[in-house]
């Protein structure tokens, strides 16, 4: 449990987009949440790559108050 604990972490510190695909891929992610746990817990310039990827490697399918839902492509 750890291990995937420890890669979770690893995929929203991430900004290396090789490592981010693989997380996705490995993990069959079908949708991302960075609501207000996430914002709290990261930092945000760790979670602006999920701005910068939006129709490359996911579509944001949710957006209310301080929740965003991405759907992976």
């Amino acid at each position: 449990v750890q291990e995937r604990v420890d890669e979770v972490n690893a995929f929203y510190l991430s900004l290396d987009q090789e490592f981010i695909t693989n997380f996705l891929d490995k993990y069959n992610v079908k949708y991302i949440v960075v609501g207000q746990q996430e914002q709290a817990f990261y930092p945000a310039e760790t979670l602006d790559k999920f701005e910068t990827y939006i129709g490359t490697l996911w579509d944001e399918v949710y957006n209310e108050a301080d929740t965003v839902i991405y759907k992976v492509r």
